[in-house]
């Protein structure tokens, strides 16, 4: 059974390729495992009357829309299609593969594992504040990719459906438990997407703050392979033993 990609804002769902390198509208089969509604040779989640699964969930208004397990919902207008959510507030969409994200205001909405995402707009789907965390280890000094949360392959997507704009602050801090040594950092970036894709406007890097023996190094990269995500590696040396954690705060704004 193929991993879904992304769900559209019509509810439309795309599916990983079987190279694991791009999306596909899947096959009939493929939709319905997961018990959505194939249509016009395509899939769609929103068109499914019954809720995938409930379990778990506190529900505090009947005007949210969740199919998930284990969410929590304060607020009315919320729409929820993943699971361990957390909402406060009205009108905000936590859309699928967004699991265990929190969304404070109104019409936040998050599509990253983990994410923490503000808003108080008055327009859907346009503008939010959000963090996002990185976590892994290194062993040496070969560029690795960190996780959201440090759960393997989950990414910063963007939704393909909107243009948009990113102003991204960053702290990044790394700790050689060995040694008793620590490499910390800063620095902001802006990305845009725009024209299908995904692109850096700008980068400055603050100047690391460390034990003065460690030669670390942390970089960002805009992916834009069909999947279209902000790429976080970093590197240690050789024989060291790594603990990272780095830290994104990014204002968006967005149109589609």
């Amino acid at each position: 059974m193929r991993k879904v990609s992304s769900v559209d804002k019509n509810g439309k769902v795309l599916f990983v390729n079987d190279k694991g390198t791009g999306t596909t509208i899947g096959t009939k089969d493929d939709c319905l495992a997961y018990g959505y509604n194939y249509t016009g040779a395509a899939c769609y989640i929103q068109n499914n009357n019954k809720p995938l699964q409930t379990k778990g969930n506190t529900n505090l208004d009947k005007g949210n829309k969740i199919r998930g397990v284990n969410n929590n919902v304060l607020g009315k207008g919320n729409w929820v299609q993943a699971k361990d959510i957390s909402v406060i507030g009205n009108s905000n969409k936590a859309y699928y593969g967004s699991d265990s994200s929190v969304l404070i205001g109104r019409n936040a909405f998050t599509q990253s594992y983990g994410e923490l995402a503000f808003s108080s707009s008055v327009i859907p789907d346009r503008a939010k504040f959000s963090i996002y965390q990185f976590d892994g280890i290194t062993t040496d000094e070969t560029p690795t990719e960190l996780f959201l949360g440090g759960y393997t392959n989950a990414r910063l997507n963007m939704n393909t459906n909107y243009e948009s704009s990113l102003m991204v602050r960053y702290t990044a801090s790394a700790l050689n438990a060995a040694s008793n040594e620590i490499w910390c950092n800063h620095g902001e970036f802006a990305y845009k997407y725009v024209n299908s894709t995904l692109s850096e406007v700008g980068h400055a890097k603050g100047t690391a703050i460390r034990d003065s023996n460690l030669d670390y190094d942390i970089e960002f990269a805009p992916i834009s392979n069909g999947e279209d995500y902000i790429e976080c590696k970093v590197e240690g040396e050789s024989g060291h033993t790594v603990y990272w954690t780095i830290v994104l705060q990014i204002t968006e704004v967005r149109y589609g």
